[in-house]
């Protein structure tokens, strides 16, 4: 084979494996920055997540003193009508999936259908706990 074919094909090769490594470091690179992103994001929803497992508890608590009324005192329904009223009315609704809502209307219909008419308080708290959630969920970018 001729020396200068040769020389360029051992160029070419050089260059082709240099192209080759920046390539691969450009990708590996932002693969990194996007799970440090990734990271940060489920960092930063931490305190929202953790309201959320917190509510969904007591919601669920307040839920299985409802639906089993004979197995509880007057006190305990009352304590436990009181806290549902308040989880629906407003703390709940500020951190609640939108598949969960639905379960918690369908729930306060059977349960308490009072529940669910609100007073002009009552629904502006309703209507201010959703906006909460609904910014919450845009700027940590949280999957409802």
């Amino acid at each position: 084979m001729d020396k200068g074919i040769v020389a360029s094909v051992t160029s070419l090769v050089q260059v082709a494996s240099i192209v080759i490594g920046v390539v691969i470091s450009v990708l590996s690179f932002d693969a990194t920055r996007q799970r440090e992103a990734l990271a940060r994001q489920v960092e930063a929803a931490g305190p929202f997540l953790q309201l959320r497992q917190n509510r969904y508890n007591e919601a669920l608590h307040a839920a299985a003193i409802l639906a089993n009324p004979g197995s509880h005192s007057s006190e305990e329904l009352e304590a436990a009508k009181k806290r549902f009223r308040e989880l629906y009315v407003a703390e709940l609704s500020m951190v609640e999936a939108p598949e969960v809502e639905a379960k918690m209307v369908a729930l306060a219909n059977e349960i308490d259908p009072e529940v669910t008419n609100f007073t002009v308080a009552q629904a502006a708290a309703y209507q201010l706990a959703h906006a909460l959630r609904d910014s919450f969920v845009v700027d940590w970018k949280i999957n409802r």
